[in-house]
């Protein structure tokens, strides 16, 4: 399957954004409303904290002394009732500021919430001898003017201070009216009535509401730009990585150091690619090796059968031939015939070499030492030649890390070793690895008797072969020496060095 043309578009999967669908609209809105319900629930609360401060220091005993003590300071009223309202009115007015501290800051800061004058929520009531009486506000609400009535008329007709506090369901009355003693029959009382907590909430003004709209807009903006800035930033790298590996590039990594949640994400995100490039590495080279034994098998099936046909006809028109006597047959006939026979012998050990070498293991499969042991068995197997493989721990470790370049030298030894067999009359082979530092050397040495290398590289494709394949290795270099006493491949190349110590 092409596994190009079945990955699809990047391009092609992303959905169309609009611009509201961005993350700092989003979070502008989630905070926006955070804000709200979080403001509401903190007032809500500030509120019944505060009704609680106000009930107690607005309590009936409490508003009595207040009155007490104000009448003293001011001393013996007229009678107000005689007064016209509006002169009435402001008398009353001054004298409930400064009975319950309207003037003061923390009224003001902490008590103005639960409504004044203006909202008929707090009254102070002057009544005389005759039933007359005048009142500041002129309409409180019913159920403080009924009240305040009632406490005029008993501390009026008792001679005493009458104090009373009215519970209703969430809220409640406070109200205290003390006689006059300069004015027989004459009372004043003050009420505060501060009604529900959420009617107390709500009465505030538009311009309160459109204040605490303007502020949690601005807050929640500046929140979202710093939020959404941060994390968007993070984000669009991240996209940029997985749009890269969407394209097949699983090199490129996130990187992104942070210690929060969409750190660790981006994190394991990271290993996450590291193990797929390691998954499509094996997958690669299990293809590879199910393509060399596939090819293995067709040469043997097909190609290696067919020469070994070839080869017993050849040998049958030989036998024919020769029995056709020296005056039955051309004398050039015997000749193309054993040339003939000669190829197809070579051909098919040429067939059975390159099947071997197709169907052999991999270094990826096997690790360098089992895949060369394997690969030596069978092609020097019967053969007498003696072998032996002298690999240092620690290079061959550092070699192991680097599977496709453990796989040229296995093909280097390889057609090394097949040389010997051929052509050296060898009866020893000693690979070697070793390394020092970063370079690394990779020996063949045999004791045949040696080969012309100028002939050599003129007539086959071995050496050539193993020169190319140690040039594609980091540094590569290939040298090889041969005499009477041996033959000598050496490739040195380099690679990092390998973790730990030599075992």
């Amino acid at each position: 399957m092409n596994e190009t043309a079945a990955r699809p578009n990047p391009a092609a999967r992303a959905p169309n954004r609009r611009w509201w669908s961005g993350l700092f609209w989003k979070c502008l809105l989630s905070m926006l409303v955070a804000c709200w319900i979080s403001t509401g629930l903190l007032s809500l609360l500030a509120v019944y904290l505060l009704r609680q401060d106000l009930r107690t220091d607005l309590a009936p005993q409490v508003l009595e002394a207040a009155i007490q003590r104000e009448l003293e300071r001011v001393g013996p009223l007229p009678d107000l009732a005689t007064l016209p309202p509006a002169q009435c009115e402001a008398l009353l007015q001054g004298l409930l500021v400064r009975v319950v501290g309207m003037d003061t800051p923390q009224w003001m800061y902490s008590y103005s919430y639960a409504g004044g004058p203006g909202e008929g929520r707090i009254a102070i009531r002057y009544l005389d001898r005759d039933g007359r009486a005048c009142m500041y506000p002129p309409q409180p609400g019913a159920p403080l003017a009924k009240a305040l009535a009632q406490a005029g008329q008993q501390a009026a007709a008792d001679g005493v201070a009458a104090t009373r506090r009215l519970e209703r369901e969430g809220d409640w009355i406070s109200v205290a009216a003390v006689p006059l003693a300069a004015t027989p029959g004459a009372s004043l009382g003050v009420g505060q009535h501060p009604g529900g907590s959420v009617a107390t909430f709500m009465r505030m003004t538009l311009g309160d509401v459109v204040g605490l709209a303007i502020y949690l807009i601005v807050i929640s903006a500046m929140a979202s730009v710093a939020v959404a800035t941060l994390l968007t930033q993070r984000l669009r790298h991240a996209e940029q990585i997985a749009d890269a590996w969407a394209e097949g590039d699983l090199e490129t990594r996130i990187h992104d150091r942070g210690h929060d949640e969409f750190g660790r994400l981006a994190q394991r995100f990271d290993r996450m690619a590291d193990a797929l490039g390691e998954v499509i590495q094996v997958r690669q080279r299990l293809a590879v090796s199910e393509e060399r034994n596939r090819l293995a098998r067709d040469l043997h099936d097909t190609a290696k059968q067919r020469s070994f046909a070839l080869g017993l006809q050849l040998s049958v028109l030989d036998h024919l031939n020769g029995r056709d006597g020296e005056n039955g047959r051309d004398p050039r006939q015997g000749a193309l015939i054993k040339a003939a026979l000669g190829l197809t012998g070579q051909l098919q050990r040429d067939l059975a070499d390159v099947i071997q070498r197709f169907s052999a293991p991999t270094v990826a499969e096997q690790g360098l030492r089992k895949a060369l042991e394997d690969t030596y068995s069978h092609l020097l197997g019967g053969s007498g030649i003696e072998w032996r493989l002298l690999l240092d721990g620690v290079a061959e470790r550092g070699v192991g890390e680097h599977p496709q370049h453990a796989g040229q030298l296995l093909l280097i030894a390889t057609e090394a070793a097949a040389n010997s067999l051929r052509h050296s009359g060898a009866k020893r082979i000693e690979v070697v690895l070793n390394s020092a530092g970063d370079r690394y050397g990779w020996t063949i040495q045999d004791d045949g008797c040696g080969f012309s290398i100028d002939e050599h590289e003129t007539t086959g494709m071995g050496l050539g072969n193993m020169r190319m394949r140690a040039r594609t290795l980091p540094g590569g270099r290939f040298r090889i020496a041969s005499s009477a006493s041996g033959t000598v491949v050496t490739v040195s190349f380099t690679l990092p060095e390998p973790q730990g110590d030599s075992a």
